[in-house]
């Protein structure tokens, strides 16, 4: 069965770019098209889709509260395109429970990819987002407690800047078996199934400080 979308989106070039790239990916079905943000919940609501794509700008924050009420109402996953540049604002959408968040600066493949990863119920951050947030990260008491150690604490922090194992291997003077040896560790204790996960778990838990 085909991955039903609602598009909404209130700018008629990106509206109609992001229609024609769904309808050319198999397995997927516009079934709507909302212009307006004021048709948001009604048609929503009324539709019912597998996959609510978005587009979210600075100026439509107030859509905020109403994809909260969505997340509540129905069952629908949800991919965000936004243009936001600040942390905070991201860091709103991941506190809601939004899955997939990409930007307008986003190649083709990486908006397949995140419509794919997101229908399936898995999450994806485009690397914009990924370097935002890292970039930006802010100390907080508020991490869940972990049984990592203080090395394996350090892997992670350098796994989250995006650093192959070979550059970790170098940083930190270990080898790469060893570098390895800790990131199945890593994810083993947190329960993880693959390092995209644990990039996002490590953001959205504040478990890495810069």
């Amino acid at each position: 069965m085909a991955t039903s979308i609602l598009l909404a989106d209130f700018q008629y070039l990106t509206r109609q770019g992001i229609a024609s790239l769904i309808k050319a990916m198999p397995g997927f079905d516009l079934v709507k098209m909302i212009d307006s943000p004021d048709k948001l919940v009604e048609v929503a609501i009324d539709v019912n889709p597998d996959l609510i794509v978005i587009d979210i700008s600075d100026k439509d924050r107030e859509l905020l509260p109403k994809l909260s009420e969505l997340r509540k109402m129905l069952n629908s996953s949800f991919l965000v395109i936004s243009n936001s540049q600040t942390k905070a604002s991201i860091q709103q959408m991941l506190t809601m429970g939004i899955k997939g968040i990409l930007t307008k600066n986003c190649s083709e493949e990486e908006i397949i990819n995140g419509l794919r990863a997101v229908a399936q119920g898995n999450r994806f951050f485009c690397n914009n987002i990924l370097d935002l947030v890292v970039e930006n990260q802010e100390d907080t008491d508020d991490c869940e407690p972990t049984n990592l150690s203080p090395r394996e604490f350090e892997v992670l922090e350098l796994i989250t800047k995006s650093k192959t194992t070979a550059q970790i291997a170098d940083e930190l003077h270990l080898s790469v078996h060893t570098i390895n040896s800790h990131r199945k560790n890593i994810l083993k204790k947190l329960n993880l199934g693959s390092p995209a996960e644990l990039i996002v778990y490590a953001l959205e838990t504040g478990l890495v400080k810069n």
